[in-house]
């Protein structure tokens, strides 16, 4: 094995997570109404270290193990559903510029304090090749966190230099660009994830060196250990699955807080002296638990296989895939449970319960949590189903790093 299963940085970072969270509750309304995250949390961000959860050691990254992140994604997004979705965009970016961009644009990128990224690597943007680089135009959606990034990483498609449709796949590439450099469109009016600033964004005819690209979406490794050999989306599967399940937690904390001084306006007793209740909340434990040892076991094939080497196989992917659909499924159950239990109040904007209602359900929307997983997963079992290039294997590091 040529990685330990557990990062030694674990209780460093869920204590930093500890030190965030009071901030994070505190601005949690302020980021709603800014509809980004406040200025306050960005910075407890910043000094936590928090947002170099998953970038490579040789950066000054935790380079985290993939249970660690899931463990501290949970923890953020538990304390503040905004921080929390801010954390694993800028924290899984920078991952993703870390261990693939060229030397020369690494010390670019991460030159100074640590850097915020925000970005989408749907390839929704369009690379003209020129001399020492690519001129890209394009517009985006659901720029997380590009409010307060420092660099954008985005993914675009190559155009062909002599304009003739290409033979099979286009060629992609992700591109990172200064934020000055990027158009920030004001369209983040949603129910959802509201703090999380997640505005469509601009990069209209901006000339990006050769160092500032690496292929899309699995580039080589250059940098950092075993991690960085998963590809994509079992890369960034501990990110989704870790918010679903902490946002779900959130939910159960403040219902259960709630529950001995709600007084249901039929019987005139308290929410938590009804059998009823009990039985519901017992069974949203029991399923969120579950949600949560499903995700720990999945991850944790993913990472031993690739600590030994081993590549993923199908059914490997097919729980990936699964694992990310699955828990936020279930913590949109466990938050609806929470959100109808806590009554009128829950409708109020300052009630945690109907926050986490609205964000849990807005995660249900992500590219990362699409139904098509469980039929994928079936197509596993039958032994029909094909990989997207999505799934595929990286190829070798350069000079065999």
């Amino acid at each position: 094995m040529s990685e330990p299963r557990r990062s030694p940085e674990r209780e460093r970072l869920l204590a930093a997570v500890e030190r965030v969270s009071p901030v994070a509750i505190a601005h949690a309304e302020a980021s709603e109404r800014l509809r980004t995250l406040a200025p306050a949390v960005v910075d407890a961000l910043h000094s936590s270290g928090l947002l170099a959860t998953v970038a490579p050691r040789a950066l000054g990254g935790a380079e985290s193990d993939p249970l660690t992140q899931l463990e501290v994604f949970e923890a953020m997004a538990r304390a503040d559903t905004s921080a929390g979705w801010s954390l694993i965009i800028s924290a899984g970016i920078a991952a993703l510029a870390g261990a693939y961009l060229p030397d020369e644009g690494v010390r670019q990128v991460f030159a100074g304090p640590f850097p915020t990224f925000a970005g989408l690597q749907v390839p929704s943007g369009v690379a003209r090749r020129v001399a020492g680089g690519y001129v890209v135009e394009g517009r985006w959606a659901f720029g997380s966190g590009v409010r307060h990034a420092r660099w954008v990483f985005s993914g675009a498609v190559v155009a062909p230099e002599d304009g003739a449709p290409p033979e099979g796949p286009p060629e992609m590439i992700s591109v990172a660009v200064p934020r000055e450099q990027v158009v920030i469109e004001d369209t983040w009016d949603v129910a959802g994830l509201r703090g999380s600033g997640s505005e469509h964004y601009r990069i209209e005819g901006v000339f990006v060196p050769e160092a500032l690209t690496c292929a899309f979406p699995n580039a080589p490794r250059r940098r950092g250990g075993a991690l960085y050999e998963i590809p994509l989306v079992a890369l960034l599967a501990p990110c989704h699955a870790g918010f679903a399940l902490g946002v779900a937690r959130r939910a159960l904390d403040e219902i259960t807080a709630a529950a001995p001084r709600r007084i249901k306006a039929w019987p005139r007793l308290p929410l938590g002296s009804h059998a009823a209740f009990h039985m519901d909340l017992g069974r949203a434990e029991a399923k969120l638990a579950a949600a949560r040892a499903y995700a720990f076991d999945a991850l944790g094939q993913t990472w031993d296989h690739t600590r030994a080497g081993e590549p993923l196989t199908l059914e490997h992917w097919a729980t990936i895939r699964l694992v990310q659909t699955y828990t936020t499924d279930v913590a949109a159950e466990v938050a609806s449970f929470a959100y109808r239990a806590g009554g009128g109040s829950a409708l109020y904007a300052a009630s945690p319960l109907q926050r986490c209602f609205r964000d849990i359900h807005a995660a249900t929307q992500h590219i990362g949590a699409t139904d098509d997983a469980y039929e994928f997963a079936g197509l596993a079992r039958l032994g029909t189903a094909e990989l997207h290039p999505l799934l595929a294997p990286r190829p070798a590091a350069p000079g065999g790093a």
